[in-house]
């Protein structure tokens, strides 16, 4: 992808891929594009990571609230 592709992409958009594995763009500036993927099965992300180097702890990312924070609410 072409760096000014990127700003066709935007917060909040999502894309399924053929596995069924759902991403979902967080932001999206500069040319970079920062994503946030599910797997359906702990197998699948494994799988996905297998060949990856495993480099630590993103601190940004730790320092974000937890998934509850964006569940949502009771409806009312």
């Amino acid at each position: 992808m072409a760096s000014d592709e990127t700003d066709d992409h935007r917060k909040a958009d999502h894309y399924r891929h053929p596995d069924g594995t759902d991403e979902i763009v967080f932001a999206a500036d500069e040319g970079h594009v920062l994503t946030v993927r599910e797997y359906r099965r702990v197998e699948e992300f494994e799988r996905a990571v297998a060949d990856a180097d495993y480099v630590g702890t993103h601190e940004g990312v730790a320092e974000l609230p937890g998934v509850e924070a964006f569940e949502d609410g009771p409806e009312e």
